[in-house]
């Protein structure tokens, strides 16, 4: 799959998760067959004020796996000094950011604080400050040193039912064809919980408005579901969320090359990598917590055992 100048080696992509997508569960995802990966939403204000905790969460590390990054903006302004800095930083001090290959703008996130700034979903009926802030990011990849072979956004179907209706979120594919290279649709609207089911008929949608490559998002925790969502949407890539989280092996199924299960050496030698990548490269200790969780739970399911303990926590990317 082509987006933008990128060429993606599948079409399956792993979405932006919080507390989920470090490096080196990308590095897990990418060797099981995913075409991109995404760091988490990173808050384009802490870039802007050098925010160290901030810019720790940008751990592209590793040249070899496609990783983009996205962001969470409130206006033109903000996006404008994100970028410069992220570009300042690549040929300073953090020199591993030269290994982003795209730029993602998020508004999807449900989370109140994020609508309370007004950004994410707060943004969707907003086209005058959705056009500034798509300039801004057209204008600096035209002119960056960085290897950025796409810009693209991610967006709900709208702040609530009464937008999802209104479908705020059909001007904003005009937008996608005349500035970006691609846009994701997560097929709900903010309110909406991940256990609603995705409304695809909005994904199907906006294909038919767009000229730029559309990816589906919302219920892909199979390989039926990704050949149906590709099959009756007409989409031409699909985000990966919560079945990743599940079982990354889902990506080498999604690409025909074997189970969407490990068996329970194939598990352990991935925790054991991941342990290891991730001490390296000092993960944050919310990506240890849910990731020796996520890989606690897939072994109880190998093992038909009961998986006991308190659930996983839902991150507001899941919802």
């Amino acid at each position: 799959m082509k987006l933008g100048r990128l060429e993606l080696a599948t079409p399956f992509i792993l979405s932006p998760l919080e507390s989920v997508s470090d490096a080196a569960f990308r590095r897990l995802c990418w060797s099981l067959g995913a075409g991109l990966t995404w760091t988490e939403m990173i808050r384009a204000r802490g870039i802007v004020r050098n925010n160290k905790s901030t810019l720790e969460l940008i751990d592209c590390f590793d040249a070899d796996v496609p990783t983009g990054l996205q962001l969470m903006v409130v206006n033109e302004t903000e996006i404008a000094a994100a970028l410069d800095a992220i570009e300042r930083l690549a040929h300073s001090s953090h020199p591993h950011f030269q290994n982003l290959v795209a730029v993602d703008l998020n508004f999807g996130c449900p989370s109140p604080e994020v609508i309370k700034v007004g950004a994410g979903p707060a943004l969707l009926k907003r086209r005058n400050k959705l056009e500034a802030i798509f300039q801004v990011l057209r204008g600096w990849k035209d002119r960056t040193t960085l290897p950025i072979g796409a810009v693209t956004a991610k967006i709900r179907l709208g702040l609530n039912r009464a937008e999802m209706d209104q479908k705020v979120y059909l001007p904003i594919v005009e937008l996608a064809n005349q500035y970006l290279d691609g846009l994701t649709v997560h097929a709900r609207h903010a309110r909406e919980e991940s256990t609603t089911p995705a409304h695809w008929e909005a994904i199907a949608e906006v294909k038919r408005a767009a000229r730029v490559p559309i990816i589906g998002n919302g219920d892909v925790t199979s390989v039926e579901a990704a050949q149906r969502l590709l099959r009756e949407t007409g989409c031409d890539a699909v985000m990966v969320a919560r079945g990743a989280i599940r079982s990354p092996w889902l990506f080498r199924e999604l690409t025909g090359k074997g189970a969407g299960q490990p068996t329970l050496s194939e598990l352990d030698e991935a925790e054991a990598r991941w342990m290891e990548r991730a001490t390296a490269l000092g993960s944050k200790p919310k990506f240890f917590e849910w990731h020796t969780e996520g890989f606690r739970r897939m072994r109880a399911r190998l093992t038909g055992k009961p998986v006991a303990g308190p659930s996983m926590p839902q991150t507001d990317h899941m919802r």
